[in-house]
């Protein structure tokens, strides 16, 4: 499948103060295909969303390298649908603001369908609509420019339930329709096996494992992983009832002052002596799945 992106050990650091700096992404090497929606999962505060928008243009990297297949635009859509509008802005305006078509008012009115809304609503303002009704006018605003790449961070978090399914399928069904590319960024992983045809775990500014979808929830490889996966809950209740979930134990290391070797080392159960010592790299450990770990032999 031919790359629409590839970071090549990326890395974004912030001064925290008193010389301090914050290590939001260290090292990050990836690759995103044409026509995929890549799942980004991981703890708050493991640097899924400072990538996002490092990959959408809104931070610049510190460090490493990004190569772009071809001449694409991107464009984000945000967690928040309520502060990412502007209330002093029609839904109609607001949607205009990325549009590049010459006859703006025509292009509007299509977008507002697209994303399943009536355009006679485009004059009002985004306080007269519910929540998923304005997630709905950001994903029209991202798609007035026409983009061909995603990034999608955290956008069903502040949905009551009943409604994220929905944005869910709507994002699937507009994937198909304009063949467009997602990072999509959550730490709901029953929506991220949903949506995502791969999958990258994030861990204090690292990856972690790749794998396709279904052979990542079938078989998780890296500790971490089989810790996020273990707490999703089952829709059968049998199934449910047998589920043994592994609890992490310890707090999140500071990104200011990461531990040395494995930085997942201080909560991991099958912790070894060479954890401490040196960094695991993310290795191919059967066609297709990577993981960063001691305790798995690469292949």
């Amino acid at each position: 499948m031919e790359n629409l992106l590839t970071l090549n050990n990326l890395v974004v650091r912030f001064t925290a103060g008193r010389g301090r700096t914050v290590r939001a992404v260290d090292g990050v090497s990836l690759e995103i295909h044409r026509g995929e929606t890549l799942g980004l999962v991981g703890e708050s505060g493991c640097g899924k969303t400072t990538l996002g928008r490092v990959l959408a243009g809104l931070i610049k990297p510190t460090a490493g390298e990004i190569t772009k297949t071809g001449d694409f635009r991107t464009q984000m859509i945000f967690q928040d649908p309520y502060s990412s509008l502007d209330p002093r802005m029609t839904a109609a305006t607001i949607i205009a603001e990325g549009v590049r078509a010459a006859d703006k008012p025509a292009r509007v009115c299509e977008l507002m369908q697209l994303v399943g809304l009536d355009p006679a609503l485009g004059s009002r303002y985004p306080h007269e609509f519910s929540g998923g009704q304005r997630q709905r006018i950001g994903i029209a605003r991202a798609l007035g420019a026409e983009p061909q790449f995603i990034v999608a961070d955290e956008p069903i978090a502040a949905l009551d339930v009943s409604i994220q399914a929905q944005i869910l399928n709507l994002l699937q069904e507009l994937q198909a329709r304009l063949g467009l590319t997602y990072l999509f960024i959550s730490h709901d992983l029953r929506a991220v096996h949903h949506i995502a045809d791969r999958i990258a775990v994030m861990y204090l500014g690292k990856i972690v494992e790749v794998a396709e979808a279904r052979e990542l929830y079938g078989r998780p490889l890296m500790p971490y992983t089989q810790a996020l996966i273990s707490a999703v809950p089952s829709p059968d209740p049998e199934v449910e009832l047998h589920r043994e979930r592994i609890v992490l134990t310890g707090d999140i290391p500071s990104p200011l002052n990461p531990p040395s070797g494995c930085r997942f080392r201080t909560r991991c159960a099958q912790v070894m002596p060479e954890c401490a010592e040196k960094e695991p790299a993310l290795l191919a450990i059967v066609t297709g799945h990577q993981a960063a770990c001691h305790a798995v032999p690469a292949a």
